[in-house]
């Protein structure tokens, strides 16, 4: 009953209007297009997000305003967790307030100077520039492992094609030691051989995570 009334207290205080999905919901929910999201999955998610905020926490750069605001972020989120174990709330209203905690922690990112990746998406523009892609990338890649645990634990694992998930962790780390010469005599085309590379890698992902998803979803015999 008390995180019941939390979570309604919680509900009417966040007022935020978001014109983009996450991508890490946007990503599972394509998942599970005709299930329900695991409860072990969503408290993955929850639990991620709670790790992230600690680790910013400990940053000695971080002020005393923005450890106050991350403290009450950890909160929150525990308080999002206390309402899944009492089972009176609905998977949806999590998802829906996650999603507005998440959104508060990204309008006060810049105010501690820390990047934030949570709103790229692959269908956000044709093109992104090399940390972008590799924050993307690496940001699918951790979202499939939490997947693959979540399955796993539910005796599924066979819905993770490892193949594929070993790719991206390939294509990842051929990202990070990419060496891109620069011949001032020849800066145009040096140039936009770089940015086609990128373009590439993108594609790659691309087309990775859409057999990743057919073959996640495909009915298991």
């Amino acid at each position: 009953m008390k995180a019941t009334i939390g979570l309604i207290f919680l509900f009417a205080v966040i007022n935020v209007s978001l014109s983009l999905t996450l991508r890490e919901l946007e990503f599972i929910k394509g998942l599970y297009p005709h299930e329900d999201i695991p409860k072990l999955l969503i408290t993955s998610l929850v639990n991620r997000r709670i790790d992230q905020v600690r680790t910013l926490y400990e940053r000695e750069s971080i002020g005393k305003d923005a450890k106050t605001f991350l403290n009450t972020t950890n909160q929150s989120l525990q308080l999002l967790l206390e309402a899944m174990d009492s089972n009176n709330t609905q998977i949806g209203d999590v998802l829906e307030n996650y999603s507005q905690i998440v959104g508060i922690m990204e309008d006060v990112s810049h105010n501690m100077e820390v990047p934030n990746f949570d709103y790229l998406h692959l269908n956000l523009r044709s093109s992104f520039d090399r940390e972008e892609l590799q924050n993307l990338l690496d940001a699918y890649i951790d979202d499939i492992e939490m997947v693959r645990m979540c399955e796993v634990s539910l005796g599924r694992s066979d819905r993770v094609d490892m193949n594929i998930f070993d790719r991206l962790k390939s294509l990842s780390n051929e990202l990070r030691n990419f060496t891109f010469y620069r011949d001032d005599r020849y800066f145009t085309e040096s140039y936009n051989i770089c940015t086609k590379t990128i373009d590439l890698c993108l594609w790659q992902l691309k087309f990775l995570l859409n057999q990743f998803t057919v073959i996640f979803i495909k009915p298991q015999i």
